[in-house]
């Protein structure tokens, strides 16, 4: 366990050494609430009053409806991204030598794993705590529609699917071998992971494929749910002042049109489904995981370095006659 807590502590200091790599995994909830503040705040407030028909409601409600679709969306993303991002701690090692060094002491493989997996969980879960405390503090000055249970609940859907995003990745990054090629590969994941758990645009407005496609990746289940505890309540704030014949209506139109309900191959999945297919989707990267370590230890591939470039060796004179 000391050996473990050292090799823990390692990788920790070099993350936070890195005053660019910690930058770089706050860039994309930055950048979704960037875009929501510039463009998609008044194009989904439009969508709101579009799906209400001419009903009034308070107009605080709706805000604070379409803030937290926002909130969901980047802290869901941020789950992903900042646990690919951490993952150079592997890489680096990987591609300098530095692993093969440790490998040539005394140091259990599976402890050595096991310490890279435990220190993407702790940076990942760090960071995500950080987005949401200050998506806290947002919604608290903005209007606050959520109850302590909602509180407790973002909690444990945050360690779980922190904890679902580090198996995943950490699985991936297994097969990166280069600090660029896991640049390259950031930037694509850091892309295509928002478009497709609905951070952008809700879900429910692309084609059947797309949606059926999603409904595959764990972690839009997880932005799901993150959608249901910041949205719940001003949702009912919304539907308070509406007729009683129409309320319920509206209420569904709402949650299937922001995604608070999935359609998955034609199956509608709520927040109690989305659970438990998340929990499913953390126990498959877990058997994933030690597969992926039984194959590699076997075959001695675990942790492959990187081929360093050889130097050219110099030809003495003698040589060259």
């Amino acid at each position: 366990m000391n050996l473990l807590g050292n090799l823990v502590r390692r990788g920790l200091k070099l993350y936070l050494s890195d005053k660019m790599a910690v930058f770089l995994s706050l860039l994309s909830p930055i950048i979704i609430i960037f875009l929501y503040l510039m463009f998609l705040g008044n194009i989904q407030y439009d969508s709101v009053m579009a799906a209400l028909d001419g009903l009034k409601v308070g107009d605080d409600a709706v805000h604070a409806f379409i803030d937290g679709w926002m909130l969901a969306g980047a802290l869901g993303t941020s789950c992903v991204t900042v646990s690919f991002c951490a993952q150079y701690i592997m890489i680096a090692d990987r591609e300098s030598g530095a692993l093969g060094d440790m490998l040539t002491s005394p140091i259990d493989r599976r402890l050595l794993s096991v310490s890279y997996l435990i220190v993407n969980f702790v940076i990942t879960l760090v960071i995500v705590g950080i987005v949401c405390a200050l998506s806290l503090v947002y919604i608290a000055i903005a209007g606050w529609y959520m109850s302590a249970a909602d509180v407790g609940k973002l909690i444990g859907i945050l360690l779980i699917s922190v904890l679902c995003s580090s198996l995943f990745t950490t699985v991936v990054c297994m097969f990166i071998r280069t600090q660029s090629a896991h640049g390259g590969a950031s930037g694509i994941l850091s892309a295509a992971i928002g478009f497709f758990i609905g951070a952008y645009m809700p879900v429910s407005v692309f084609p059947k494929a797309i949606q059926y496609f999603v409904a595959l990746i764990p972690s839009s289940y997880s932005a799901g749910i993150l959608r249901n505890i910041f949205m719940r309540g001003a949702l009912e704030g919304v539907v308070r002042d509406i007729p009683a014949a129409a309320a319920e209506t509206v209420r569904q139109n709402l949650m299937q049109n922001f995604s608070m309900q999935m359609d998955a191959f034609g199956n509608t999945v709520g927040e109690g489904k989305m659970w438990m297919i998340l929990g499913i989707g953390i126990a498959i990267f877990a058997v994933v995981y030690v597969v992926n370590y039984a194959v590699r230890q076997k075959t001695g591939t675990l942790f492959a370095c990187a081929s360093l470039p050889q130097r050219k060796k110099k030809s003495l004179p003698s040589e060259q006659n």
